[in-house]
């Protein structure tokens, strides 16, 4: 057995599905083209789907112009349309395989070295929250300046729909974590406290913890801790609404719905490990440098 595609179509829907490989040989294929397919350049992509949202628009364009109906929306939303399902689509399948990746049994790892056993205030950084929200407001910002520029109501209420639950998502977390300055997560002796919802979550609730690459794009070295707890629905019913909504998104990927990111904390996540693994006394593992 040597490719993905020599695998077996149920066994790769179920890998794709976040299943756990029983065979190392299978496990390996998976781990292999997730790794490969993961390091295309994100510009692969948009030589295919730019060009292909454009022939979409220019043809229903001509249809417009023929019809005498307005041939510049006309092509503009078949365009965006293309563009949304098409980045949609590859989004959901880059996130399978980053799972794939995850619960492979047989990625090399190595313990983390514990580091200084004191008290750590984790807190969320506004220049690095902004940094990780601009991919996402690239997207909501020419919807609005379209949706401004043509008066057409479908184009408009499109870009109200897209843009107002992300925008109220930033500026809930600039005013209510970021700007204030107090800590997300504060880690001591006793757990991982979240001091804004009077949340702890003990040492002994946790079973392992995990350093993971975040794999956002092929040239991102930042990476992801996550706490592996032994009960994710006693953690996420301790939550608000909204956001036990995006931890459960965590979970999908991460394999727990308690994480944090490099770019969303103001330490590093290898420093953030040393301290989980001398404060917990559990085992800490990262990827093996390669």
């Amino acid at each position: 057995m040597k490719t993905w595609r020599e695998l077996d179509p149920a066994t790769r829907k179920a890998l794709l599905r976040g299943e756990p490989a029983t065979d190392p040989e299978i496990d390996r294929v998976a781990r292999a083209y997730a790794e490969k397919t993961l390091q295309r350049s994100a510009i692969r992509t948009g030589l295919i789907v730019v060009p292909s949202a454009a022939v979409v628009g220019a043809l229903l364009g001509a249809l417009a112009a023929a019809a005498d109906l307005t041939p510049t929306i006309m092509v503009v939303l078949p365009a965006l349309i293309v563009g949304v399902v098409v980045a949609v689509l590859a989004s959901r399948r880059k996130l399978a395989l980053i799972r794939l990746l995850n619960v492979s049994r047989g990625a090399p790892r190595e313990l983390v070295v514990p580091g200084s056993s004191e008290r750590v205030e984790i807190r969320v950084p506004t220049s690095g929250f902004l940094r990780t929200m601009t991919p996402l407001l690239a997207l909501v910002v020419p919807l609005l300046a379209l949706g401004a520029v043509w008066p057409n109501p479908w184009l408009r209420v499109t870009a109200v729909v897209v843009a107002v639950p992300l925008i109220a998502y930033i500026g809930y977390m600039l005013l209510a974590w970021s700007l204030p300055g107090h800590p997300a997560y504060v880690l001591d002796s006793d757990g991982v406290h979240t001091p804004k919802y009077g949340l702890r979550v003990g040492w002994e609730s946790v079973r392992e913890i995990r350093v993971v690459p975040l794999r956002a794009t092929a040239r991102d070295t930042r990476k992801v801790i996550a706490f592996m707890l032994d009960d994710d629905q006693v953690y996420l019913r301790q939550l608000p609404s909204w956001q036990a909504f995006f931890a459960r998104t965590n979970k999908r990927t991460y394999l727990s719905p308690m994480i944090a990111l490099d770019g969303m904390v103001d330490k590093p996540i290898d420093e953030i490990a040393a301290s989980a693994a001398a404060l917990s006394g559990l085992p800490v593992s990262g990827p093996q440098p390669r």
